[in-house]
């Protein structure tokens, strides 16, 4: 079935050109900026510098690959031109290395490199060798174990050199290793990609008139061999700077040449105003800490919240439709949501506007202008305390679970949970899922709201209140340990007591 396939390739090319649309402004703003700081005349150490000189690399580089997909649909028609010139094999190694330690260490891996003589040189074009070293690297950093061998071995005899890269993660089966470079098809599913990297290889490999093999073994690792001839025959070859106005690669951009910094694990923040330049502010001064989501105003928010599950809100109160004190109370009102910590922003400075943010359930209340400094230690004081709360709760035996509530939703959430666990105890039901059936909120919504109120899993919750009810019972000096052990839902004594001392520091009998 050609012409489908056509149209989906056709549907995700459409994609992709629409994307890297939507990424060139970004990098724009990227590259302005830097350029504003590498020429001013301010002192910066040489650590500093290096830094920026790599940011500037990778985003001029990243916009030269948006501008390749770009002229996507005119290359696609034309085939692939290469642009070859003699380059030193090295330096272009050393090159793509430096830009992939990083990365390759990132995921849990370290790189070793054979590099070839100093003075080697060969004719080729740099750029397509550098795609293809990166998205060889890039698939052998996701599937290794631990280690990634980049190798280049000179075969002077055969006229050929020869690169090698190599893991020792999880093989690929012998019936995958037949479709693996054809695009689009991913051998192994579950790790994130476009599934064309390889593609792209092969179709440099063949430009350059060499070939590409794989020698892999299931949960040894894999090994992927390209052998590409020194000298180009009858070839073009470019005067002066090599492969820089190279549009020829289709598909290129698609190759995941740039390793991303992984945001998953920042915490997500919550930005809400309908000042565009107020939301671009303060978005790029909180971007290096947290995940960043905007909304123009309270009604947008609340929209936001359904799908996103958020670690702050900064909101002001002036919006249209829905104002940040109405937006506050509706946060507040909603079960699922009532436990975010939200500061206010406002330019009201009067005593009875004051009270109004704080009467909405605001935790804090900031007013403009203010130092993005101050609004910083605002936020870490609040979550500071937070903390503090959390702490005091799980190790003091005799606080109550509620003690970590900020307001009188989460006092209502937290004095039910602690009662249905309570009543119970001997229930083999007892677990999660009853837990959010009971309660009336998703399973992912319950992990997400004990995570912030408590810092622990529901699991972990469950296991504190028994710990605490025992705590007060043994307070009350009326039953023996053991029994103490049984009325909470425990069966094993000894585990009890190893359970207790744990979480409180202290032995039950103590």
């Amino acid at each position: 079935n050609v012409s489908k396939e056509k149209e989906v390739h056709e549907a995700k090319i459409k994609f992709f050109t629409m994307i890297a649309h939507e990424i060139r402004t970004p990098v724009s703003l990227i590259i302005g900026p830097l350029e504003k700081i590498m020429k001013s005349s301010i002192p910066m150490p040489a650590v500093l510098r290096d830094d920026l000189n790599i940011i500037d690399r990778n985003s001029q580089r990243l916009l030269f690959l948006v501008n390749q997909l770009l002229d996507f649909r005119k290359v696609e028609q034309e085939g692939i031109t290469m642009r070859y010139a003699s380059q030193n094999i090295r330096q272009l190694l050393q090159a793509v290395c430096e830009r992939f330690k990083p990365f390759i260490t990132q995921h849990g891996a370290h790189l070793e490199v054979e590099y070839p003589d100093a003075d080697f040189t060969a004719m080729v074009d740099s750029e397509a060798i550098t795609k293809m070293i990166s998205n060889l690297l890039t698939n052998a950093s996701k599937y290794t174990k631990d280690k990634v061998v980049l190798s280049c071995i000179v075969q002077p005899e055969q006229h050929t050199f020869v690169v090698k890269v190599t893991d020792n993660g999880i093989g690929i089966s012998k019936e995958d290793r037949k479709r693996i470079f054809k695009p689009f098809f991913q051998a192994m599913d579950n790790k994130p990609g476009t599934g064309i990297g390889l593609s792209i290889v092969k179709s440099i490999v063949e430009s350059h008139n060499g070939c590409i093999e794989v020698e892999s073994e299931i949960n040894k690792g894999s090994s992927f061999i390209v052998t590409l001839p020194i000298e180009q025959v009858g070839a073009e070859v470019q005067e002066g700077e090599a492969g820089v106005l190279n549009p020829a690669i289709p598909e290129d951009i698609l190759s995941e040449t740039l390793p991303v910094m992984s945001s998953k694990n920042k915490p997500l923040m919550l930005i809400v105003d309908d000042n565009e330049e107020m939301l671009n502010f303060l978005s790029s001064s909180f971007s290096a800490q947290y995940s960043i989501l905007t909304a123009e105003d309270g009604m947008e928010a609340l929209e936001k919240l359904k799908e996103h599950e958020v670690t702050l809100i900064v909101s002001d109160w002036m919006m249209p439709r829905m104002d940040g004190v109405e937006f506050c109370k509706a946060l507040r009102a909603d079960q699922s949501i009532s436990h975010i910590p939200f500061i206010l922003l406002t330019a009201k400075t009067d005593t009875n506007s004051k009270i109004e943010g704080m009467d909405c359930g605001a935790d804090a209340y900031i007013e403009k202008p203010f130092s993005v400094q101050y609004l910083e230690a605002c936020i870490k004081n609040l979550l500071d305390l937070r903390n503090l709360l959390r702490q005091k709760f799980s190790k003091m035996p005799l606080v109550p679970l509620n003690s970590i509530a900020n307001n009188s939703m989460d006092n209502k959430f937290l004095t039910r949970i602690n009662e249905i666990i309570e009543q119970n105890f001997s229930n083999s039901e007892l677990s999660v899922d009853f837990l959010a059936e009971e309660l009336c909120i998703s399973r992912s919504g319950l992990f997400a709201k004990i995570k912030t109120l408590a810092n622990v899993t529901p699991n972990e919750l469950i296991q504190i209140v028994r710990l605490k009810k025992a705590a007060a019972l043994l307070s009350e000096n009326k039953y023996r340990i053991n029994e103490i052990c049984y009325m909470v839902g425990f069966n094993n004594p000894s585990y009890f007591a190893k359970c207790f001392q744990k979480q409180f520091g202290i032995k039950p009998g103590e």
